[in-house]
């Protein structure tokens, strides 16, 4: 499960919750440190629901294949600390207001890959399940930000100059299919 906002636009919080789910695999290059490979599917976006004071609204659903490269310290209790970068591709995505769905004219235009980086713990409660947390940030915009001539392609809702970012926190449930850790 996701938790999700995009940092440049002109709404705040974690408000757009999104599925996650895919497979790992990982070897050890040492005692206490492991580098793991990831492929994922991953809900991202933002969500700006109305209020009494401001009655726009807002949601992006961005849909990405995700694969993450993570180096794991372990330690002796069970816990394992976890850090890499996140590579993405954006196969699909759409945004509403409250007048509708978007059209592709008026829509923001994302970029199709994303690089995050990532870093998290790892807790193994049982022989085979581990509970994962974690926390992600694109290093680059998600989104075109300057055309021919320094014209901004975002729509209004998107503060100028600072770029669109991905920004989350996500829990996830880990199942071992093998393996002695």
């Amino acid at each position: 499960m996701n938790a999700s906002q995009v940092d440049g636009d002109n709404y705040a919080g974690y408000n757009k919750f999104g599925l996650m789910g895919g497979a790992f695999v990982y070897t050890s290059l040492s005692k206490k440190f492991d580098i793991q490979f990831e492929i994922k599917y991953m809900g991202k976006g933002a969500n700006k629901t109305t209020t009494e004071l401001d009655f726009h609204k807002y949601t992006s659903h961005l849909n990405y294949i995700e694969i993450p490269v993570l180096v794991r310290l372990n330690t002796k209790i069970k816990l394992g600390w976890e850090t890499g970068l996140g590579f993405g591709y954006l196969f699909s995505f759409n945004e509403k207001t409250e007048d509708g769905k978007l059209t592709s004219q008026d829509a923001t235009k994302f970029k199709p890959f994303e690089l995050s980086y990532i870093i998290g713990a790892t807790y193994q409660f049982a022989p085979k399940f581990l509970i994962n947390l974690r926390y992600s940030y694109s290093v680059l915009s998600i989104a075109k930000t300057v055309v021919d001539n320094s014209v901004s392609t975002l729509p209004a809702y998107y503060k100028t100059g600072r770029g669109v970012y991905n920004n989350l926190f996500s829990i996830g449930l880990y199942y071992k299919i093998s393996g002695k850790k």
